[in-house]
């Protein structure tokens, strides 16, 4: 993709900021509860809460054996009672996170969510965790939300009176409308320990909570329903289980190369480029431009120079062109300028002497251009056709992504020769399209989108399930790697070809690690979650 950016691209902070309000005003929730056990479940299991419960909104509440129940009056912004809702919910815990799975009744299903506004009309549910112990949402405390939207739900982890987005989001949470018989169901996996930032609450048996259900919140007339489970000052405390032995997944101790990443946990929305070394763990910020906008990091194979195109900013599109950084000077050359035409997605040879990358022409679509490392254009593979998202494989062989086997948005993974000559098929699929090719001598990985609209225009985009596909090049024949219902994308092989990276965007992005097997390691660069392109070499 040229436009790799999968996250929010609406005023979330305008929505929970509104949220919070409704909350403050209307926030007198019902009374009582039975079976209250909030340590409830089975925790004799040695398997992590992580690989226990894909987080997906569906919830059994039949499998735990403490639930508690509560009736909780929702209110409108005047804070007068307008219907009721009854919450059913479980929450377990193993030694590093909490888990919550909470179902409860709405005779409306309200999930309306554009691209250009972000959700407009939803429902949603919001658990809050008091830090200062005045059982009041203040400065400090910390809390998680999910709202409903198409097809999905958008997962928020967030902090102070304002319910600010964290710096450093984690966290899972999800949740799903059964129209038959009007039931929410929710789910939510937190860390047990706050984050090295401070912006979340370290859990114990001491930390009390809150809960709260949104109902046909409207924007931007900013109207609809809010209700505490519980009273400010009356909050609920949490009764953790001790479980030792837990078989948590761990990052593999023989990771080698290097990983060029952009993020902008710094500077955002232009982001700054980084390296990080899998076997330290160190991390390098390469690049001081916070005015440029910068995506689409292809890494040299010598490891010393990103490749990635820029901008003035992410939506002047006709500016967009080919740059490198040197990562020991941080010295930037432009190798492209060719305004009005987009130049973007640029790609490395093995030997590091030409660079590939996508160059949308007036006509429309793109082609498929190779340079030097002058800028010097050596071969405008242009076949009459979309072809877009080049990278090399080891054999000098260019994986692409083409529109040439079906009309768009229904496009396919491909592989020609450095000249253009012997293009050949290798995905086949046509109710889908297929992004982001990366090989190896035998293999290539791609993200797929299960639908077949056009994902740049399509308000599902980041709320619906990406996968992580491998295909055999000789055998055409496919492995699902990672398919969880989550939007997963841009994977990259590891320099021994044994790992697989790649992004996981949940309501924030960070980066993730598998195998060939679809092994979960769980997050690979730790305390950084917005990350927009990422390479491995």
């Amino acid at each position: 993709m040229i436009f790799g950016q999968l996250t929010k691209p609406f005023n979330l902070k305008l929505v929970i900021i509104i949220i919070s309000a409704f909350i403050s005003i209307g926030g007198c929730g019902g009374a009582g509860g039975s079976s209250q056990n909030g340590g409830g479940g089975d925790n004799q299991s040695l398997e992590s809460l992580l690989k226990r419960f894909p987080i997906d909104g569906s919830v059994d509440l039949s499998a735990f054996v403490g639930v508690s129940e509560v009736e909780i009056l929702l209110r409108d912004i005047a804070g007068q009672g307008i219907k009721t809702t009854t919450l059913r919910y479980a929450i377990v815990n193993d030694d590093r996170n909490i888990y919550f799975a909470m179902v409860w009744n709405d005779d409306t299903f309200n999930n309306t969510f554009t691209l250009e506004f972000g959700p407009e009309n939803f429902d949603g549910i919001f658990i809050s965790f008091d830090k200062n112990g005045n059982q009041d949402f203040d400065s400090g405390d910390a809390a998680n939300s999910v709202i409903s939207a198409r097809l999905g739900s958008v997962y928020n982890d967030n902090h102070d009176p304002e319910l600010s987005e964290d710096s450093i989001e984690d966290g899972f949470g999800s949740l799903s409308y059964n129209p038959v018989t009007k039931m929410y169901s929710a789910e939510f996996l937190i860390p047990l320990n706050n984050d090295i930032n401070g912006q979340d609450v370290t859990i114990t048996n001491n930390t009390r909570f809150n809960i709260s259900i949104f109902d046909n919140i409207t924007l931007p007339e900013f109207t609809g329903n809010t209700g505490q489970a519980f009273e400010d000052g009356n909050w609920k405390t949490i009764e953790l289980k001790t479980v030792t032995n837990v078989d948590h997944p761990a990052i593999p101790n023989n990771l080698s190369g290097l990983i060029a990443f952009i993020s902008d946990h710094e500077v955002p929305e232009n982001g700054e480029i980084y390296t990080f070394n899998p076997s330290t763990f160190e991390v390098k910020r390469i690049t001081n431009m916070p005015e440029f906008f910068k995506d689409n990091v292809s890494l040299s194979n010598d490891r010393t120079k990103v490749a990635f195109h820029g901008s003035p900013d992410a939506l002047s599109f006709g500016e967009y062109d080919i740059y490198t950084t040197d990562i020991a000077t941080g010295i930037i050359t432009q190798l492209t300028d060719n305004e009005p035409v987009l130049d973007g997605h640029p790609a490395w040879s093995p030997d590091d002497s030409e660079l590939a990358y996508a160059s949308f022409r007036p006509q429309g679509g793109a082609r498929i251009v190779i340079i030097n490392t002058s800028g010097k254009i050596l071969r405008d593979l242009d076949a009459g056709a979309d072809d877009n998202d080049p990278d090399y494989l080891p054999d000098g062989r260019i994986v692409f992504k083409t529109d040439r086997f079906n009309m768009q948005p229904n496009v396919q993974i491909a592989v020609m020769n450095p000249d253009g000559s012997n293009a050949e098929q290798l995905t086949f699929k046509t109710d889908i399209s297929d992004h982001d090719p990366v090989g190896d001598s035998f293999s290539v990985l791609f993200e797929r989108f299960n639908k077949d609209t056009d994902f740049s225009t399509d308000p599902d985009t980041g709320l619906t399930a990406w996968d992580i596909v491998l295909v055999d090049i000789a055998s055409k024949s496919e492995n699902i790697l990672v398919a969880d219902g989550w939007v997963n994308w841009l994977p990259v092989y590891s320099p021994d070809k044994k790992y697989i990276a790649y992004q996981k965007s949940s309501g924030y992005t960070d980066v993730h690690l598998t195998d060939k097997q679809g092994s979960c390691f769980g997050r690979l660069i730790p305390n950084i979650s917005r990350i927009r392109y990422i390479d491995w070499k």
